[in-house]
């Protein structure tokens, strides 16, 4: 999901998914989003080269990408408006992240150093690893590309599985949440349910911070291509 409509803001450890699908390198997901009664869809592409993940969603808003060196950091994003009034830039140049944004013609930039933390931009589809891992928690940083903005956060499994309802059929998901660090961590949190077995995000909940509505977004289909 695009970080512009999740966080308050607002991949990859993806070997275990191309070894459980080895013959294929690319997928596509197709979401469904609800807000305040209003529902559009985004369709997302995943897709394995070499050494890295390219992921790509589009929207009725606009096109975003994301460039993911395996296993798991983020190494640039990006995201261009329909409209071609907005676009927000992230780039990773060794410890330090490259952010600008440029809007009705002005552009802002600043930079931030995280040294050698891993930086996650697209978490949804990013900690599939994690997801099929024994790990119970993992911290990383995100940015939030309208205003320029870093934030440590921090992704929790819950011990045991949930029941969820997808397109009309209950099945077993494992629940992380997803929350900022520290004293932070009361401002703003996401519940995130996977397939245990795929590592495939299901459902996602979250607002964009104190006070505003709710995001529900679910997997509408999924397609493997060779």
């Amino acid at each position: 999901m695009n970080l512009l409509k999740v966080l308050p803001l607002f991949c990859l450890f993806f070997n275990p998914l191309f070894a459980k699908e080895k013959n294929f390198s690319k997928m596509t997901y197709v979401y469904q989003r609800g807000k305040q009664g209003k529902s559009s869809t985004t369709t997302w592409t995943v897709e394995k080269k070499e050494k890295s993940l390219l992921i790509q969603g589009i929207s009725v808003w606009g096109k975003t990408c994301v460039t993911t060196s395996l296993p798991f950091d983020t190494r640039s994003f990006s995201y261009q408006s329909k409209d071609r009034e907005k676009a927000y830039y992230i780039d990773r140049n060794g410890p330090c992240l490259i952010a600008k944004k440029i809007e009705n013609g002005q552009v802002t930039q600043k930079k931030f150093d995280i040294g050698s933390q891993f930086w996650i931009q697209e978490f949804d589809f990013s900690i599939r690893d994690f997801v099929l891992s024994n790990d119970h928690s993992i911290k990383f940083y995100t940015v939030h590309p309208t205003r320029l903005s870093l934030h440590h956060m921090v992704a929790i499994k819950s011990n045991a599985l949930d029941r969820v309802t997808i397109q009309g059929k209950s099945r077993d998901a494992l629940r992380i949440k997803v929350t900022l660090v520290g004293i932070k961590k009361m401002m703003w949190k996401a519940d995130l349910w996977f397939d245990p077995e795929t590592g495939d995000l299901l459902k996602y909940v979250a607002n964009e911070g104190p006070n505003t509505p709710t995001s529900v977004i679910s997997l509408f289909s999924k397609t493997t291509h060779k």
